[in-house]
């Protein structure tokens, strides 16, 4: 296990917060790598950050309600850990949105200012931050506790890949399944996607990569006990998995299908073209 504080210098650091810190600086740096304009690509970023740390709180909020409404002062203590993954790609997203169409009107105030990189190119230079920024979160989760998994009655019963001595949020170690690990090795099997699909230099890749982390976090779930709201024999962040899961498919076959779209007409139009 991690320890629940990392000392860096003369600091004392809560690990979770340092690897997610480290995460979300890797992905703003592999982001802006080889952009001409990064000054722009950063304040999208921030505007992506600030809102995407905004909607997983609310998210965290909602799947535990049950607990917050007896502790609403709660509520927007973002220091004291609480955020869920869901509403942080849909915060993000919106924030990028907001950031984007502001650089366009002040683009349009002053025609000599450059246009920003548009949305669907921004998600585009985000996407290795999908897998990044989850890696940090379950490695912070190892010494945080949080998304632990069930406890099983023998570890002698079990591999230890599958199964070892673990805390949970409540600081109490017990023989559980190993939650945080699952979650480590999906994430590095996203960024192994991410490079095999360092070709597609268009927003297909964010939406690909986002249905497969979202289904592998659907799979994570059955083996969590962490506390959430839940239905149908699912969890509240299962449920929410395969929404998201649903939605990247679908708006990663309307990209595709728009990209066929475009490339067909390209090719009409390049074969009427007098040579």
């Amino acid at each position: 296990m991690l320890p629940l504080y990392t000392q860096l210098l003369f600091w004392s650091i809560p690990t979770f917060r340092l690897t997610v810190a480290i995460a979300i600086l890797t992905s703003i740096g592999v982001g802006v790598y080889r952009q001409r304009s990064r000054g722009r690509v950063i304040d999208a970023y921030l505007g992506a950050l600030v809102v995407g740390i905004l909607g997983a709180r609310l998210f965290h909020v909602g799947l535990n309600w049950d607990y917050f409404t007896e502790n609403t002062a709660e509520i927007w203590q973002i220091e004291a850990g609480g955020l869920d993954w869901h509403g942080a790609v849909l915060g993000a997203l919106l924030g990028l949105v907001l950031v984007t169409h502001t650089q366009l009107l002040i683009a349009r105030w002053r025609p000599n200012n450059a246009l920003p990189l548009s949305f669907n190119q921004l998600i585009t230079t985000l996407t290795p931050a999908l897998p990044l920024v989850g890696l940090g979160g379950w490695v912070g989760c190892l010494a945080a506790g949080c998304g632990y998994g069930k406890e099983v009655d023998s570890l002698a019963n079990y591999p230890r890949w599958a199964a070892s001595e673990l805390v949970d949020v409540f600081g109490i170690v017990a023989p559980r399944y190993n939650t945080p690990y699952f979650g480590i090795v999906l994430c590095l099997l996203g960024i192994l996607l991410v490079i095999a699909l360092r070709r597609w230099q268009d927003a297909r890749r964010f939406w690909l990569v986002l249905v497969v982390m979202s289904m592998g976090m659907f799979g994570v779930g059955f083996f969590r006990a962490d506390h959430t709201l839940g239905a149908f024999g699912l969890r509240g962040d299962q449920m929410l998995d395969l929404i998201t899961a649903l939605w990247g498919m679908i708006v990663f076959s309307r990209v595709t299908s728009l990209r066929r779209q475009v490339f067909k007409k390209t090719g009409e139009a390049d074969e009427q073209t007098p040579r």
